[in-house]
């Protein structure tokens, strides 16, 4: 099996006597999708090629790209904070534990951007609410771009 170039998600594989297939696989906004193309040995080289790219630009455009805004609110692993973009972070730094709240979220060029609250200066729960709002602040910039 090897990589179509310039079509990502569209591979070429050779099944022995069986002939050539080409496998779609695609995901986008949580939808994977997965698809055989048989050719067989009637068809030739090109003509395999070209359909499996048309129907590869048909599926792709069926599944709609997400925008960066939405992908943002995409919980990707379980939170424990309960917020997308915000947690609480404790490290130890010459034998002194430090504890504090970071919203992580991007900027209008798509940087990561990180904001930290301090425990021992904020407090536990003005600490957990101003990374939220930081959060909340760079989403609303993220999407006024």
């Amino acid at each position: 099996m090897r990589r179509v170039p310039g079509y990502p998600g569209l591979y070429h594989e050779k099944v022995g006597q069986q002939g050539t297939r080409y496998r779609i696989a695609l995901c986008r906004n949580r939808k994977r999708i997965q698809q055989y193309l048989n050719f067989g040995t009637k068809w030739t080289k090109a003509k395999a090629r070209a359909k499996a790219i048309r129907r590869w630009r048909a599926v792709r455009d069926s599944l709609p790209v997400i925008s960066r805004a939405a992908f943002a609110q995409v919980e990707r692993r379980k939170s424990r904070s309960g917020i997308v973009g915000v947690r609480r972070i404790t490290k130890e730094s010459k034998g002194r534990r430090y504890a504090f709240w970071v919203a992580v979220f991007s900027d209008r060029r798509g940087r990561k951007q990180w904001r930290s609250f301090s425990i021992d200066k904020y407090g536990e729960d003005k600490a957990k609410g101003l990374a939220r709002k930081a959060r909340r602040k760079g989403l609303a910039e993220m999407q006024a771009s």
